[in-house]
């Protein structure tokens, strides 16, 4: 149940922060009525024990958002890596395409140009529809494109074309890797476990301010507010697929252009030699 609900609601970061910051409110406010019966029984004993209970779930708090954040940015980055990787694998593809027979040089080339788009689409996708929409017609041509590689290499068995061949291998591979890659996610558990702590902070504050029988600008409004802003960019992070935060495309975008113009694709923009391995 929480595997299938969690995706939903983390998917909007607008929705998360509506969520998270109406929560948190919300035990700022329960917090605070109950420290107004605290007031009004004047029990000094029981007063002195919360700055120390709010002090420790705040600290505990911060931890775990560090925690969730290294977490995030390590998908972050690790996405946006897998993005010049693969531009760089299409390139050289595509550049070692010109030692096929010309039987099958023209077609390959044109299906990278194909290919470039379907993986921006690919990255360019907010939701499962559309994602499984851009691996299907990635599939498609990799398939084609396999054909003939297979067909080249029965004509012309040598090391060159074997060079394309591998260059090629790597490219499809990338596919699954960067699939897999948006698939991973912050796990839920860690997920409402911070929600869970930053309830119990917000609440331990507004508890406190109602002990002392004034509301404070900054315990009923301010600290809820920034803990929703805090935790909602942490997870727009994890999901750069929406949100304000998004993976940069502009190594898949570049090959589009140059490969649009008819020109080749520079040597220096790909990860690996031309000649044979």
């Amino acid at each position: 149940m929480l595997d299938e609900i969690l995706p939903r609601i983390l998917s909007s970061q607008w929705r998360v922060i509506i969520i998270v910051s109406a929560v948190l409110l919300l035990a700022t406010e329960v917090g605070f009525r109950i420290g107004l019966g605290l007031f009004r029984a004047k029990d000094e004993a029981r007063k002195a024990q919360i700055g120390g209970v709010q002090n420790a779930t705040l600290g505990v708090l911060g931890l775990l958002l560090g925690f969730t954040f290294a977490m995030a940015l390590g998908l972050y980055e690790n996405r946006r890596d897998l993005v010049q990787r693969e531009a760089n694998s299409i390139a050289t593809t595509f550049l070692r395409a010109a030692f096929l027979p010309a039987t099958h040089q023209a077609t390959v080339e044109n299906l990278l140009r194909r290919y470039v788009v379907v993986r921006l689409n690919f990255y360019k996708s907010g939701d499962e529809a559309a994602r499984a929409a851009a691996e299907l017609s990635a599939a498609e041509i990799q398939r084609e494109l396999w054909t003939h590689a297979v067909q080249a290499g029965k004509e012309s068995p040598s090391p060159i074309v074997a060079t394309f061949i591998t260059s090629l291998n790597e490219t499809i591979d990338f596919d699954a890797t960067q699939l897999h890659a948006f698939r991973t996610r912050v796990p839920g558990s860690v997920w409402i476990l911070v929600l869970a702590v930053a309830i119990v902070g917000c609440c331990a504050t507004g508890y406190r301010a109602g002990s002392s029988g004034a509301r404070a600008g900054f315990s009923d409004v301010a600290l809820p507010l920034l803990l929703a802003i805090v935790i909602t960019l942490v997870v727009d992070l994890a999901h750069p697929q929406g949100g304000l935060i998004l993976i940069d495309q502009r190594p898949l975008l570049d090959l589009q252009n140059s490969l649009a113009t008819g020109a080749r694709p520079s040597p220096g923009a790909a990860s690996h030699e031309i000649g044979p391995d």
